[in-house]
């Protein structure tokens, strides 16, 4: 779910990439992201297979063209290798069919992350600002928002991954298999939250502490 007080948020990764010489977890999908990346994670289409994890995968393997037809409604499906669902191409399910629903922003590339999540300083300055850096033991993010006042300068806020969820955060769209699982993705600090409803993640809006 991606918290109110942040403009910026983050298919369960097929591979882990390294990154400054340390293990960084990239999320991998068949779609191109705002930085050039692309991925490839091997997911099936509307037409009722399984995905990797026993769900039913209902977004198509590669972006749907616009105003073609969709369901169900009000999906949304996250297309790129992006930690941050912002910096991805994401197309929304609408009675109409499909829209392009990606934002086109410039997002910081996961390669200047720290090389492991034990090395991030939390709490210190850091740049670039909305910097996603996901591990295979939680993401962190350099941000300005850290769930209640804003910070005049960005610092590091790193949340381990919730038991039970995947890490790196799944995908937009992506099937899964465990109804009611929710999974706190730094949401309150730039992040997402995600929940399983009807097979599928779905972006959870929660509020944040003031």
């Amino acid at each position: 779910m991606r918290m109110i007080p942040a403009g910026w948020s983050i298919v369960v990764a097929s591979s882990l990439a390294m990154a400054c010489g340390g293990s960084v977890a990239v999320v991998g999908d068949a779609g191109p992201g705002n930085d050039g990346s692309t991925g490839n994670d091997g997911s099936t289409g509307n037409d009722g297979s399984t995905g990797k994890d026993g769900g039913t995968a209902f977004c198509p393997p590669s972006p749907p063209t616009a105003g073609g037809a969709c369901s169900p409604v009000n999906l949304k499906c996250e297309y790129g290798t992006n930690p941050d669902p912002a910096c991805n191409t994401l197309f929304g399910c609408t009675p109409n069919g499909w829209i392009n629903e990606t934002t086109g922003g410039i997002c910081p590339p996961p390669t200047t992350c720290p090389p492991s999540y034990q090395s991030v300083p939390v709490n210190q300055d850091c740049k670039p600002e909305n910097l996603t850096c996901p591990y295979t033991e939680g993401v962190c993010i350099c941000t300005r928002s850290f769930g209640g006042p804003v910070k005049l300068t960005p610092a590091w806020d790193c949340f381990a991954t919730p038991p039970g969820c995947p890490s790196p955060r799944p995908h937009l769209g992506a099937s899964c298999s465990q109804p009611g699982l929710d999974c706190n993705y730094g949401a309150c600090s730039g992040g997402v939250d995600l929940a399983c409803k009807d097979g599928y993640w779905q972006e959870q809006v929660i509020p944040c502490p003031l």
